[in-house]
């Protein structure tokens, strides 16, 4: 049973359900002046099944031309003309063909069987589609490019859209509209499909909060969301991000999101101070499919894929430092690791971390290996303007380091002032054998059987699992007196995108072909161009002591490791740094570490 908020005024009650005729007449004005001074090149008056709508050409209206189509859906009392009036949809873009609908009665039949269309039998579910098959008999509207937004009770019904009708939508907006009770209790979705709420927090009419009413009853925004979220299929943690007097509350599901917009001093009003909804909506349609991203955070394209950078601190005359994850003992290699030590060196430096493909918010790529992100990261580093770097590299990450030195260590563009390789992938022959045997064999041969295995979701309940050990894992790593400067946010934000099925694939694919990596890597040749410095765990002794029957093996793997890296240290001019008692996510144990064999690596002439 969803739970209903506190009771109202009766004046109030008056107000919201007696016509709304003050609430949903008010025209807000614009608050940023719309980017095209236009109109419409013309406003058509039609009908459909005796009834009306207006529909909105852009100015150079070309028949022949593929157009998105918006249906925007009026309030309590309004109409066709004073809804385009105040949303001004024309002024901000030329991409859409907008339809205007007019309700049957002063309401529209929103979905709560509560109201005077619904006893009436008003059909307007029937009457939007009429609408749609009219629009599209007579104009050209591009594939899957159908949008619908509502203001006050437009939005009420715009959500009974989305409930009915999400298979014909690929996205949704609801203006000052709650949800009706319900509505909510039997709301379901045939395909997933993003949706937006804005909402003021200070609305009296359509309360932000939801209003208890035996017959009028409306959950709050926040329940709302939470409930469409649900029934996207969304990640359980939103994202959360405040500015300028707007909460916003975002939840993803790896292809579709559902998004909050809560206007702190907003009132029943479809505009705010510094808020301007038209151009909101415009934006979250245009980006429908792309998700919110935390503070820091931005997408760039590298070759047709979008790859997840964060950016902390400023370079101050230095060289950028450039972190790059590899995997755990459950081959999660993502930016989560680093929520603690891209904060703790943002102090003093600029500091980027940058997914691979299929990690964190970076796209999915069925070829994504830790050798072909080499040449991803130096195109990546290159449209982000970057001249001189520091890499540091966790884990299996220094495979790419090894081809990124291959390919462009001497070339020209970025400058490789250093590398810091945190217990890295030891490239010798047993090492590399011992690598390549099980699991990573098992993923090499039985790849194309994997993939619809993990997409039917058979491992999601087994990553849940792994998910929660490997956050009560970190919470014991991180030291106490750098807990304060723990990002748990990003860490459960990225963590959880684990949990999606493009990205069990991409862990399982990026496995397979790690096999392949580690082929690549037989022909390792000592780096002596680029010092670089190795900070080496001993963190083989929790393996060994967990798996004694093979305790001849972990030794000689664990004493060739470190050897190695004394080696690689050695050769090209860098520091060796061992650590005692030490796991193997470094990065989140033991920063200050890091650090400081940083320090002599950016101090390079």
């Amino acid at each position: 049973m969803i739970a209903m908020n506190t009771k109202l005024p009766i004046v109030l009650l008056l107000l919201a359900f007696t016509g709304l005729l003050v609430g949903c007449n008010q025209t807000a004005a614009v608050t940023k002046e719309a980017p095209h001074s236009k109109g419409p090149s013309k406003v058509l008056k039609l009908e459909v099944n005796n009834r009306r709508y207006e529909l909105a050409l852009p100015q150079g209206y070309e028949p022949t031309k593929p157009y998105k189509l918006l249906l925007a859906f009026h309030g309590s009392g309004s109409n066709s003309r004073e809804m385009r009036s105040m949303t001004a949809f024309h002024q901000y873009s030329d991409e859409y063909i907008i339809a205007y609908p007019k309700s049957q009665t002063e309401d529209w039949n929103e979905g709560c069987d509560c109201n005077k269309p619904h006893r009436l039998g008003v059909d307007d579910l029937g009457f939007v589609d009429a609408v749609l098959a009219d629009i599209k008999q007579h104009y050209r509207i591009a594939p899957g490019e159908t949008y619908a937004v509502g203001f006050s009770q437009g939005g009420l019904f715009a959500q009974n859209l989305l409930c009915r009708r999400s298979d014909v939508f690929k996205a949704v907006a609801s203006v000052a509209s709650p949800m009706s009770l319900p509505l909510a209790q039997k709301c379901e979705l045939a395909t997933p499909t993003s949706y937006l709420m804005v909402h003021g927090k200070q609305d009296r009419v359509l309360p932000f909060a939801g209003l208890e009413h035996p017959r009028f009853a409306l959950i709050g925004a926040q329940q709302a969301l939470a409930l469409i979220a649900e029934k996207n299929a969304s990640l359980a943690k939103p994202l959360i991000k405040r500015s300028q007097g707007v909460e916003m509350t975002a939840y993803w599901n790896g292809q579709q999101k559902t998004v909050l917009y809560a206007v702190e001093q907003g009132r029943h009003r479809w505009s705010h101070q510094d808020f301007a909804t038209t151009q909101v909506v415009l934006d979250f349609f245009a980006s429908a499919h792309t998700p919110e991203l935390p503070e820091h955070s931005k997408l760039i394209d590298v070759d047709g894929i979008k790859l997840h950078v964060r950016t902390m601190g400023q370079s101050n005359g230095k060289p950028t430092v450039v972190l790059l994850s590899g995997p755990n003992t459950n081959f999660h290699g993502d930016s989560a690791w680093f929520a603690l030590l891209q904060n703790y060196l943002a102090k003093h430096y600029k500091v980027l971390a940058i997914d691979r493909p299929g990690n964190a918010w970076s796209d999915f790529d069925a070829t994504t290996s830790y050798r072909r992100f080499a040449g991803q990261l130096h195109r990546a580093l290159n449209l982000l303007g970057e001249q001189e770097v520091v890499f540091v590299a966790f884990a299996s990450s220094n495979i790419t380091m090894v081809s990124y030195q291959q390919q462009f260590g001497t070339g020209e563009g970025v400058q490789t002032k250093g590398m810091l390789w945190i217990d890295p992938d030891t490239l010798e022959p047993f090492s590399l054998a011992l690598y390549q045997d099980h699991p990573v064999s098992f993923y090499k041969q039985r790849i194309a059987e994997l993939l619809p295995h993990i997409a039917k979701g058979a491992w999601t309940e087994r990553s849940k699992a792994k998910l929660l050990a490997e956050r009560k894992a970190a919470e014991h790593m991180v030291p106490q007196s750098l807990r304060s400067r723990m990002d748990w946010d990003y860490f459960d934000l990225v963590s959880q995108q684990r949990l999606l099925i493009e990205r069990q694939q991409s862990r399982a694919l990026e496995i397979a072909h790690y096999y392949d990596d580690l082929t690549a890597m037989q022909d390792f040749r000592w780096i002596t161009t680029t010092p670089v410095s190795v900070i080496d765990s001993d963190f083989e002794l929790e393996q060994i002591a967990a798996a004694p029957q093979h305790k001849d093996k972990l030794t000689r793997w664990m004493k060739d490791a470190s050897r190695w890296s004394e080696l690689v240290a050695q050769h090209s001019g860098g520091q060796y740094i061992a650590l005692s008692h030490a796991k193997h996510l470094v990065p989140l144990q033991n920063p200050q570490a890091i650090a400081t064999a940083l320090e002599p690596l950016m101090a390079q002439p």
